[in-house]
């Protein structure tokens, strides 16, 4: 008997023990159960494929109101499951897996220097233990980027990834469009939140959605179902964002819109058209749809419900710190000492509440932690992920190859769209942020590729 006879034998026995296990489970906790199935299809799943997990994965980022654990959510279970398929994979592929690390060595080394440079705060940081629950949330986070590079390897890994989000936001937006608050609950300070559970994250997550839904809408050569769902999903994430009534939302729209006006390449008249289209719509259910409460929230600033005086204590931490930062993941903990300083604060009760806040701005709150040296880490490695997706954009459109640069201009609008919104959120743990960044080295490393192979070709090799 042969080596591979033996060491399968025991694997229907094992497959039959495993299916009676799960039955007694299931029969005693269904929900246990079931989960536990789910969890071992899934991982079966992911192991075989890396592109599905990581499309699973960018899902789950717009499911936040999902049930979960105080341990494991979702999200970050499947997110495991990846890093050990990534792990797995990497270490038994040899030379024909593309190296992230050998190709974009530059990135590598930033990458490397954040969470280094975070690391270290350790040692000046207020709460030590604070630093290092920060840095467990950075560390998965950044390694998103590699193992993104990993599992794209393909067009139809990239187009599984992307359709995941779009399909995502799809969900969220529906769930908030269909539930949207009464006058009364937005009077109240609720606001269309959908399955994300915030809605100012909402509308930056949509805004992904948006510009992904263009680029495989308008890509000829993506099958009428892909182009179905992004055609669905365009007008939903649009209403969404709107009903989110997120102030930043709405300026990170804008934004977008402009900068398609720029970056669009050959769809820049239809980008101009959107732009009107959208500030023609905007206006419309503003003035005549939306209820009073609702337009009173998005017309009147009142220091962003609080924001101005957050963001007061975070540039006072700047000052006083301006290289070390007082530590990765303490700003609600030291915000209390900088708000003593002389100086008016309307809403002092969000900082010495029992639950303080967080600055409500991704990269003053890097800043105030980690200091001018982590905040410049951090916009090198936003900055080397955008290039790379407009470089595989261009890339794309010198060799004609519209439905693939459409793709990476969705990614790199999107990216656009989400860093502008996270001027108005903390989104530097959020998944579906890092996601965003690992597809713009992924679209790169595709493009250039598909462009050496097709050199090749007339050469015979």
């Amino acid at each position: 008997m042969n080596a591979r006879v033996r060491r399968f034998g025991l694997l229907p026995s094992a497959a039959l023990a495993t299916a009676a296990v799960l039955g007694v489970l299931a029969a005693i906790q269904p929900l246990i159960g079931l989960t536990v199935a789910a969890g071992i299809v899934l991982a079966y799943v992911i192991f075989n494929d890396l592109a599905v997990g990581f499309g699973v994965l960018a899902f789950l980022s717009f499911l936040a109101t999902l049930p979960t654990s105080s341990a494991l959510s979702p999200a970050k279970a499947v997110g495991l499951l990846i890093a050990i398929a990534w792990i797995a994979r990497f270490t038994t592929s040899g030379s024909a897996q593309r190296d992230f690390f050998a190709r974009h060595s530059m990135l590598t080394w930033v990458l490397i220097s954040f969470f280094a440079w975070a690391g270290l705060t350790l040692l000046w940081a207020r709460s030590p233990s604070a630093s290092f629950t920060a840095l467990t949330r950075y560390a998965p986070n950044i390694l998103l980027i590699p193992i993104g590079y990993t599992a794209v390897r393909s067009r139809r890994d990239l187009k599984l990834v992307l359709g995941a989000i779009v399909l995502g936001a799809i969900v969220a937006a529906g769930y908030g469009v269909v539930s949207p608050p009464s006058s009364t609950a937005i009077e109240e300070g609720y606001r269309a939140s959908g399955t994300v559970g915030d809605p100012n994250q909402l509308a930056a997550y949509l805004l992904i959605g948006l510009t992904l839904g263009a680029g495989l809408l308008i890509g000829r050569r993506n099958g009428i179902g892909v182009r179905t769902l992004a055609a669905i999903g365009i007008p939903l994430c649009v209403a969404g964002i709107f009903m989110s009534l997120s102030r930043g939302g709405l300026i990170a729209l804008a934004a977008t819109l402009l900068a398609a006006t720029v970056f669009a390449g050959r769809w820049r008249v239809p980008a101009i058209a959107a732009l009107l289209v959208v500030v023609l719509g905007g206006l419309l259910y503003f003035t005549q749809i939306a209820s009073l409460p609702a337009r009173e929230r998005v017309t009147t600033s009142n220091g962003g419900s609080g924001r101005s005086d957050i963001w007061k204590l975070g540039l006072r931490m700047v000052r006083a710190h301006p290289v070390t930062g007082v530590g990765v993941g303490n700003f609600p903990i030291v915000s209390p000492d900088y708000a003593l300083q002389p100086g008016v604060l309307a809403r002092a009760d969000l900082i010495f509440s029992t639950a303080p806040k967080i600055t409500h701005n991704t990269y003053l709150e890097i800043m105030s932690e980690t200091g001018v040296t982590g905040f410049l880490l951090f916009m090198a490695i936003l900055c080397a992920c955008l290039w790379c997706a407009l470089r595989a954009a261009r890339t794309w459109a010198a060799r004609g190859d519209p439905t693939m640069e459409a793709l990476a201009r969705g990614v790199f609008l999107g990216l656009i769209g989400m860093l502008v919104a996270d001027f108005f959120i903390s989104e530097m743990y959020g998944k579906l942020l890092w996601v965003m960044l690992a597809m713009g080295p992924a679209l790169y490393g595709l493009a250039e590729s598909e462009r050496r192979r097709s050199d090749l070709e007339p050469l015979g090799l």
